[in-house]
């Protein structure tokens, strides 16, 4: 598996829907270990590898679909950490 060129992919894929944001998917490893972050978080690492296991196919989940689930799951985590900034001004018009 080429997971460079998977990256190199997803990082097209996320320019051409929302521009540059200063983030991006990366690759790296140290010879044993692969991991794959965005940003600084980690989405993917070969020593948890959480992809399900497909009998029909004798293989695990396609690898860049599986990182788009992750990234989709990691952004919907972090909208918990959202401020709502709406709140000072319904006490200011109350």
């Amino acid at each position: 598996m080429n997971y460079l060129e998977i990256i190199n992919e997803l990082n097209q894929e996320l320019y051409e829907k929302v521009g540059e944001i200063g983030r991006d998917f990366n690759y790296s490893t140290n010879g044993y270990v692969d991991i794959v972050n965005f940003g600084e978080i980690m989405i993917w690492s070969s020593e948890m590898d959480e992809r399900e296991w497909e009998w029909m196919n004798d293989d695990y989940e396609p690898f860049k679909p599986f990182i788009k689930r992750m990234y989709n799951q990691e952004i919907e985590k972090l909208q918990l950490f959202k401020f709502r900034t709406n709140e000072h001004r319904k006490t200011e018009l109350e």
